[in-house]
């Protein structure tokens, strides 16, 4: 190799070097630094693009459960209304029974059909106001087929992203459930009371059957989204943290070759000097 003053091709190479591995130096620490192996789209635009979707993904995961865990509140709250109902209706029996004994007269009737009409208003007024912020629950008007639905997914499509609830709000008043004008001032009547409240407490067993299974079915949706989010976040992790044992190595390593190729540049510069012995 020839021995020139103007060009030393030798440093020119460390150079190159030295700063291809102080570049690397700093990519390590930043990468160290910040726990993310990518840092921008110079370090994998792909991955980026993926990992950018993915926790998209995630970030929809949290709402789509809030949503259904509103839709289970509010499930919880007609079951809940449901079931006083239910325990007026059993007292109302209880009181038909008694009344249809003959061994009351009149007057004694009409004392008992007063609580029996207290018990069938206080009925209605559940029914009227049983609510979840300004909507209400058991006066029907979220009964039928899409008028109450929870977005549980992140996309557009109706049948794979919705929870149609609606059938779990059906009407409960005392009209709905056959109970509208009913009384017990005769055995006749408290009779046909009884009748009409065992096919009452049906009704609202069977609407509570409605609301206990869309309640499992959200709570199934809930687990369903926890472990996909699990899922997800596992792949975002993949794509973008930092392998702090590898990036460790990679530290060293670009450390050495840095201080290595210091050192030579420091002779590599020196090398024209040897022409100098030679003139």
């Amino acid at each position: 190799m020839s021995i020139t003053v103007n060009t030393n091709t030798t440093s020119l190479m460390v150079q190159r070097n030295l700063e291809s591995a102080t570049s690397s130096l700093a990519k390590s620490m930043q990468r160290l630094s910040t726990g993310m192996r990518i840092n921008d789209a110079g370090d994998d635009a792909a991955g980026l693009s993926l990992s950018e979707k993915i926790m998209s993904q995630v970030s929809s995961a949290d709402v789509t459960k809030n949503n259904a865990q509103t839709g289970l509140n509010m499930l919880q709250i007609a079951d809940g209304d449901l079931s006083i109902i239910a325990e007026n209706l059993q007292r109302i029996k209880d009181l038909a029974v008694q009344s249809a004994n003959g061994v009351y007269a009149t007057s004694e009737r009409e004392s008992i059909d007063q609580e029996v009409q207290l018990r069938l208003q206080e009925i209605d007024r559940i029914a009227t106001s049983s609510s979840f912020s300004e909507l209400k629950l058991l006066d029907g008007s979220l009964s039928g087929t899409g008028k109450c639905t929870l977005q549980i997914g992140a996309g557009s499509d109706i049948d794979e992203n919705t929870i149609d609830i609606s059938d779990a709000f059906g009407k409960a008043d005392c009209a709905s459930l056959g109970l509208d004008g009913q009384n017990v001032t005769t055995v006749d009547d408290s009779r046909a009371m009884i009748d009409a409240i065992d096919a009452a407490i049906t009704g609202v067993t069977d609407r509570r059957g409605v609301i206990g299974a869309s309640m499992n079915r959200l709570n199934s949706t809930m687990d369903r989204i926890d472990i996909r989010k699990e899922n997800l976040q596992s792949s975002y992790s993949i794509i973008r943290d930092t392998d702090i044992a590898k990036e460790s190595t990679e530290l060293t390593k670009q450390q050495v070759l840095q201080q290595s190729s210091a050192t030579l540049l420091q002779q590599a510069n020196q090398t024209p000097t040897i022409a100098l012995t030679l003139v």
